[in-house]
């Protein structure tokens, strides 16, 4: 099984609010890119998809964003601030 994933965090409404790319713990930590965002407290609104290798992980993170869209661009419901696939 491979390291890498995707994942997204949800509200408790069930409405997605961030999506990312990660590996071990990286979904269950906060991130700081320009300001401070958070894990939901309750670990079951994190979902995972593992993908098979570090490429497919960001083309799904991009994915997810085209998808859902930014709120800051007025396009969405997520609090991603880029596109995503470019990685930390």
């Amino acid at each position: 099984m491979s390291q890498f994933y995707s994942y997204l965090w949800l509200r408790e409404d069930g409405s997605p609010y961030y999506a990312g790319k990660g590996k071990a713990r990286r979904a269950f930590e906060a991130h700081t890119c320009g300001r401070s965002i958070y894990p939901p407290k309750d670990s079951s609104r994190i979902v995972i998809f593992p993908m098979l290798t570090e490429v497919e992980a960001f083309e799904s993170e991009i994915a997810f964003i085209d998808l859902f869209g930014r709120k800051d661009l007025g396009t969405g419901c997520l609090r991603n601030l880029t596109a995503g696939g470019e990685g930390t």
